[in-house]
């Protein structure tokens, strides 16, 4: 699998919007999102969502109530620093959900490793949604076969805790539990 393919830093929203195919922009860079990822993360992506959604669906009935909505790429979600799309958002308030996308930080982004974009999600990505105010990040990583949450402090990542395959990491300030796997 090839690296998304790199353009020069400059680009604006307004370029954004006239190109072709699946394009994240991340403070004026521009990442191809092809080719497509592979049908491993397709479905550790598929899995994660059923467990976040039902997730939800059991606090909300449990609280009554409840605004939380999963949505899955390719859902751009558009921040100060460009327009990104992770494989998994949470979105708590229902006015950031619009018919183009996700405005503004997501209260939960889930990024799923591959070796074209790994660098990218432990770097780029990771300064994007702490900048934007993203509060909680998963990182999971199928090749290692473990995921990382990190948890916006004073604008920094800090690392809140690491499962490996089949266990737990608490969500949303230890809300919801996610099994891993």
């Amino acid at each position: 699998m090839s690296l998304p393919e790199r353009k020069h830093s400059g680009y604006t929203l307004e370029d954004w919007k006239h190109w072709d195919g699946r394009w994240e922009l991340i403070n004026g860079d521009a990442y191809d999102m092809t080719p497509a990822p592979s049908t491993e993360h397709q479905m550790i992506s598929s899995n994660l969502h059923a467990v976040i959604w039902n997730a939800l669906a059991e606090a909300k009935q449990k609280a009554g109530g409840g605004d939380c909505r999963i949505f899955a790429a390719p859902t751009d979600v558009y921040l100060d620093s460009g327009v990104l799309q992770p494989d998994l958002l949470v979105v708590c308030d229902p006015a950031k959900i619009t018919p183009r996308g996700i405005e503004g930080p997501p209260d939960l982004v889930v990024e799923i490793l591959s070796p074209s974009t790994a660098s990218k999600d432990w770097s780029h990505k990771r300064w994007a949604y702490a900048a934007a105010g993203v509060p909680e990040y998963l990182i999971v990583d199928p090749d290692e076969r473990f995921g990382l949450l990190l948890t916006l402090e004073a604008g920094r990542y800090e690392e809140t805790s690491r499962a490996d395959w089949g266990g737990i990491v608490a969500i949303f300030g230890g809300k919801l539990n996610v099994t891993l796997g």
